[in-house]
């Protein structure tokens, strides 16, 4: 099981292009690989049913947390 980084390296995809692939965006991704987001379930599948490749589901939040003005 590869983490999403590890995925990405091993099939020289950017995150620009994997975040076509899976229909999210560059930002999100980068937020996956670095444990701020929660890795949504449906971007594991779409690697899976891609590539064959489990994704280690990592991060720490499924849902972004929105910042208050003055918190």
């Amino acid at each position: 099981m590869l983490s999403l980084k590890q995925f990405r390296n091993k099939y020289k995809i950017t995150q620009e292009e994997l975040a076509k692939i899976v229909g999210t965006t560059p930002a999100t991704l980068s937020k996956y690989e670095n444990g701020i987001w929660a890795i949504n379930q449906a971007v594991i599948d779409v690697i899976f049913e891609k590539y064959g490749e489990q994704i280690r589901p990592i991060g720490t939040r499924s849902v972004p947390k929105v910042w208050k003005k003055g918190s």
